[in-house]
């Protein structure tokens, strides 16, 4: 029942409307014989039409006005022309005549006091019943920009959340540019060094074939690097990224109270290192600006010889949060696709009690999902 009446709230609304309109003619409050009566409720039938006719509305509900004096249809009906007519010349017009009808309505004007009393009581019923509806449509038009501001705020958060994710591809895209092409052009070097030392020629055809190799495979590897940063910044330098040998620098941070437990083993996979050393530092980042004077723990192992469990935990911030901008958590998207491109997984989640932890787990290979 009360899904129909959300759903059919205009019509009820408009119906009793009519109601009101027609009580002064039922119960003779401005009536006194049959052509009143329906006068008056034709003036109160024509508020149906308001929303889509809201002139012929008024039009509907003066005779009644002049000829007996109700107020209620003309008055609910300008109210409507003010709401949804746009034509200030239209809104004149209804309201002069609106106007004119309630000051004549008054019950009698024997002197300049009654002259007074009926000019002010026109301009106030009819200046009312504009106010009223031009509020009525500012709310409207208020109402419908901030759907309209909702809906690009939603878009702008998902054109960011893909930036977030482009630039990540690009990070990595960089990061196999400086280990993988570098090796794999060591592996053509040292073959060709070999076809050049060796007299052996079934050594010459196998490191032919391993330069060729190579080749080949730094070729597509650069293509396949190409995609990866299509969507991401040109103009990020093709630097070298921070591995495990610079986890101790970040943690030796002296505005945060860090506890850390690193018991990972040496020789993982650089992109496996990066992945470690940016999830620390995204959650580092998080407690500076959300958890100030929180005690922070970080540990990472191997878990069942298989896969590497990094926690980055704090507790309850124990200083006041300075406040921030809403955030589309970049960060955690960023990271999110970069665990999902090394075939591991990454969440976070807030305790009950305002701590705060994120998880990265990533296979020991490092090996990027089919």
């Amino acid at each position: 029942m009360r899904e129909w009446a959300v759903r059919h709230r205009a019509i009820l609304v408009d119906l009793g409307l009519v109601a009101v309109a027609a009580l002064d003619g039922v119960l003779g409050l401005y009536t006194s014989g049959v052509t009143e009566l329906i006068l008056t409720l034709v003036g109160a039938a024509g508020l149906l039409l308001r929303r889509r006719f809201p002139l012929v509305a008024v039009a509907l509900a003066l005779p009644a006005l002049f000829l007996t004096g109700g107020p209620i249809a003309s008055v609910i009906a300008l109210a409507t022309v003010a709401t949804r007519v746009s034509s200030t010349t239209a809104l004149v017009v209804a309201s002069a005549v609106t106007f004119l009808g309630l000051t004549l309505s008054w019950d009698s004007i024997e002197s300049i006091n009654d002259l007074v009393l009926a000019i002010v009581y026109g301009t106030m019923t009819s200046g009312g019943a504009v106010a009223i509806g031009r509020l009525r449509r500012s709310q409207t038009r208020l109402a419908a920009s901030l759907v309209d501001l909702e809906r690009a705020r939603e878009e702008e958060t998902r054109l960011a959340a893909r930036e977030a994710v482009a630039e990540e591809r690009a990070h990595l895209a960089r990061e196999m540019h400086d280990v993988v092409s570098h090796q794999v052009s060591l592996i053509t070097v040292q073959a060709g060094a070999l076809m050049v030392r060796s007299e052996d020629p079934e050594v010459v055809d196998t490191a032919d074939t391993i330069r060729t190799l190579a080749a080949t495979t730094l070729t597509e590897l650069r293509q396949m690097l190409l995609v990866l940063r299509a969507d991401g910044p040109e103009a990020a330098p093709l630097t070298p990224q921070p591995t495990l040998e610079h986890l101790g620098e970040l943690l030796a941070t002296e505005d945060l109270d860090v506890t850390a437990g690193i018991d990972l083993p040496t020789g993982l996979p650089q992109a496996i290192q990066r992945a470690v050393y940016r999830t620390v530092q995204e959650g580092l980042t998080n407690v500076r600006k959300h958890a100030p004077g929180a005690r922070v723990t970080v540990t990472a192992e191997v878990e069942a010889g298989t896969a590497i469990l990094l926690r980055v935990s704090n507790t309850a911030p124990t200083e006041p949060v300075a406040p921030q901008a809403a955030t589309a958590r970049l960060g955690h998207r960023g990271l999110s696709e970069r665990a999902h491109l090394l075939g591991g997984s990454f969440r976070s989640r807030p305790g009950d009690d305002g701590s705060y932890e994120i998880e990265l787990r990533l296979p020991l290979s490092g090996r990027a999902r089919p």
